[in-house]
């Protein structure tokens, strides 16, 4: 939708530029110049445009749009799924519905934030959200019957497992796109601790290191003297 909205606006600039270079002309010359016009500033305007998207998220604006189109859907499958927490009608049902959407709230953030990682996790916009909503509607639903035979409590009983092993499914993508945060800040606790270490030698320790160090430079000097004098 937005990518469409985006075309349209290109398209119609490139048109008004166009008809604001041939108004000079007529005939043939006027076409040509409008047709001229129009192509320079579409290819102008979407150069610019890319190159921009490129820049700052490493994406095509195409690209760039249609991830764009994919968080509004999930954001509007998020907001079906928090409207739930108004028709359980028991803790471990609320406790459940609490945890998936924090899960799902948790990615939708992530790729919010940095688009690109939306191809790391593709799966979670293409099916496994949308099995959750429906199962956690079901869930909801089922929840809410007042009268509870046994197909029906064998149905919520099934739909709740099946949620849990949802849930296990979101987890997996949560670590999944966030793994190489995860790196980063290992590495970045693996030298600040190196750093704290270092600051916390003893002076003593400090100080035979550097008479060690004083002692060798000596030594070799010594030595080069003794081969000059030779």
């Amino acid at each position: 939708m937005r990518y469409t909205f985006f075309w349209f606006r290109r398209s119609a600039l490139s048109f008004a530029a166009a008809l604001t270079a041939g108004t000079p002309f007529d005939g043939l010359t006027a076409f040509a110049v409008c047709s001229a016009a129009f192509a320079a500033v579409f290819m102008f305007y979407t150069n610019i445009s890319n190159i921009r998207i490129r820049k700052k998220y490493g994406l095509t604006r195409k690209e760039y749009y249609y991830i764009l189109d994919q968080l509004q859907e999930a954001k509007s499958k998020l907001s079906r799924l928090q409207h739930l927490f108004l028709k359980v009608r028991s803790l471990s049902s609320l406790k459940q519905m609490i945890e998936l959407n924090s899960l799902v709230k948790r990615i939708y953030s992530v790729v919010k934030k940095e688009p690109k990682r939306f191809y790391e996790i593709e799966p979670f916009f293409y099916s496994h959200l949308d099995s959750v909503v429906e199962l956690a509607e079901k869930s909801a639903l089922l929840s809410s019957k007042k009268v509870k035979g046994p197909d029906l409590k064998k149905s919520l009983l099934e739909t709740k497992e099946t949620l849990d092993d949802l849930s296990k499914t979101l987890e997996s993508d949560l670590r999944q796109v966030l793994a190489r945060d995860i790196e980063h800040l290992t590495i970045e606790l693996d030298v600040a601790k190196h750093h704290v270490r270092r600051q916390e030698l003893p002076v003593d320790s400090i100080k035979e290191g550097a008479k060690k160090d004083e002692q060798s430079f000596s030594s070799t000097t010594s030595t080069r003297v003794g081969r000059r004098k030779r």
